[in-house]
């Protein structure tokens, strides 16, 4: 009889990382000889990570939080108790034969003495900045990427070509009917511009955005979906929050600070043009269907055969002066982009056939003996 395998997956970087693995662990549930466990940072990500698996009546996933610091709790930064709490739960997860996350922090276990389980790492988004493709990376057991762009990638910043394995996009494939499904948020015929800025200020618009979605609202007739990436309000105070929420326009501008429909695709569902930066979220708009995107060059990069940069080519980039008119061109030319947006949707996302989270769960199970 084979033993059975204890698999943990875990929860450290935020609510929008669940929906990345979930349906791994859920489809991985249903293997015999498999125990798994979800393991959540705090009651948020529990509470999402509970809320999701109802999705899953079948799945046998026994969730648990992670033990955490108090006073980074109370006066900390949350990216700051990752690696403390990480620490505090280190003789815990040392008994699992495999840990699962969607980002690199929790490889560090690895130095702080947990070196039994095999670590795979299913990196949330798929995008190509080079964050996307650090360092870290190269000490997983295994990395499960969506498709041939991010694989390629990989192995070209040192993971060795063994370790990378190609699975698909579980989140699309669970949550993309259900988005397809969801509902305009305005009650009217304009085109809808969805504005998703990165939180990375350095890197994004965000600085500029009061003033960017201002312009938009007096130059053109559209309505607007102001919906940064989540972690731009991590550490946001509600004079923070209400500097954001000053920016709504009843029937025109919707300021989203962090409902559900910032993750779970319904914003790039229901929006006809993507304004943004660098975040990867523009690879979820485009793989639901084609349609015109801008980016914004907010800090005069030189981006042209930069890898990094390589979604702009996808859509005009502008500087931030220039959204208003570049809106207006994009919408009045949206099929221009069409054939490169699908090419890349392909390199991105690979063949998309609806068993992303079937592969990645036999990976998981299937995968060596226990260290």
């Amino acid at each position: 009889m084979s033993k059975t395998r204890r698999i943990a997956f875990l929860y450290v970087g935020g609510v929008h990382h669940v929906a990345h693995t979930l349906p791994v662990a859920a489809a991985l549930s249903r293997h015999e000889d498999v125990e798994v466990s979800a393991f959540c940072a705090d009651a948020a990500v529990e509470a999402e990570v509970r809320g999701l698996l109802a999705d899953f009546p079948d799945a046998r996933v026994d969730v648990r939080r992670l033990k955490r610091i108090g006073l980074l709790d109370r006066f900390g930064r949350p990216s700051l108790a990752k690696l403390p709490m990480l620490w505090r739960s280190r003789g815990l997860l040392r008994r699992f034969d495999a840990l699962v996350s969607a980002e690199c922090t929790t490889i560090a276990l690895r130095r702080m003495g947990v070196t039994r389980p095999l670590f795979f790492c299913q990196p949330h988004g798929a995008g190509d900045r080079a964050i996307s493709f650090e360092p870290r990376f190269r000490r997983f057991d295994r990395v499960l990427v969506a498709g041939p762009k991010s694989a390629r990638r990989m192995v070209d910043n040192g993971v060795s070509p063994d370790r990378v394995r190609q699975v698909g996009y579980p989140k699309a494939e669970y949550l993309a009917d259900q988005a397809r499904a969801a509902t305009r948020p305005f009650d009217n015929d304009r085109p809808t511009v969805l504005y998703n800025p990165h939180f990375r200020a350095e890197l994004s618009s965000l600085a500029q955005a009061p003033a960017i979605v201002r312009a938009i609202t007096a130059g053109c007739d559209v309505n607007v979906i102001v919906a940064p990436h989540i972690r731009a309000f991590e550490n946001a105070s509600e004079e923070d929050l209400d500097r954001w929420r000053s920016l709504a326009v009843p029937g025109r501008v919707l300021v989203d600070t962090g409902s559900p429909r910032m993750i779970d695709m319904s914003h790039v569902a229901v929006a006809d043009l993507y304004l943004g930066d660098v975040s990867s979220q523009v690879y979820e708009f485009l793989l639901l269907k084609p349609r015109p995107c801008l980016f914004i060059n907010a800090h005069g990069v030189r981006w042209s055969g930069d890898p990094d940069y390589a979604f702009w080519r996808l859509g005009e980039v502008v500087a931030p002066a220039d959204v208003v008119p570049g809106i207006r061109t994009a919408l009045g030319d949206p099929d221009r982009f069409v054939e490169a947006q699908r090419a890349a949707v392909a390199e991105t996302f690979g063949s998309l056939k609806g068993s992303a989270d079937r592969s990645a769960a036999a990976i998981l199970a299937s995968f060596g003996e226990p260290r």
